[in-house]
């Protein structure tokens, strides 16, 4: 199949994936990010085909396989972040592919709303640092473990957040959750003021 023809085939198989969203806007932010993520992975030249997956990669295809030690995690999520390697270790547990919170709760605000919105951020920040995808459950399971989920707000307050784009159906519980650049910039911020 022609580099063309293959083109195409990924073109289309982006349409598909953002064909739930309504907001013209969000559509066309989630058409560039997934296009982007997609020619990442794909093969355009591959005579069997795109070379990219039907659909959206799974995480454990997404993650960049150069991250393998826990090493190179810790060192691209200080990166991210903008620390030091050795303090990553007070905030994460990067010990395997999936990064989880490692502080004591009682550094993050104690209104449920701000703490889950504090834990969003660290969370989608460190995901995408190491090059995994964010869903909502990932973001809805570490706030039920800092005693900060509110289930009846919980999308709500997602939702209001500037830092963050979600995708996917609106009713949906567990939707992608993208990292906008000022989210980025406030992460950084928050995680300054953890370490100090």
């Amino acid at each position: 199949m022609s580099v063309v023809a293959n083109l195409q085939k990924l073109l289309k198989s982006v349409e598909d994936a953002i064909s739930v969203i309504e907001d013209e806007e969000l559509k066309r932010v989630a058409f560039e990010q997934v296009l982007d993520h997609m020619l990442k992975t794909a093969d355009l030249g591959s005579a069997a085909g795109t070379g990219a997956k039907d659909s959206l990669p799974s995480d454990e295809a997404a993650a960049d396989s150069s991250l393998a030690t826990e090493q190179q995690r810790i060192d691209e999520v200080a990166s991210y972040f903008g620390i030091g390697y050795e303090q990553v270790s007070d905030l994460f547990d990067l010990s395997d592919a999936d990064p989880c919170l490692r502080f004591s709760s009682s550094v993050l605000s104690q209104d449920k709303a701000q703490g889950t919105r504090e834990i969003a951020l660290l969370i989608t920040g460190a995901r995408t640092a190491l090059g995994r995808d964010t869903h909502t459950n990932h973001i809805r399971d570490a706030a039920n473990d800092y005693g900060r989920l509110n289930s009846n707000h919980f999308m709500e307050t997602l939702n209001r957040m500037p830092h963050l784009s979600l995708l996917g159906k609106h009713r949906s519980h567990n939707r992608i959750v993208r990292m906008k650049i000022i989210g980025a910039e406030e992460a950084k911020r928050l995680v300054k003021r953890l370490v100090r």
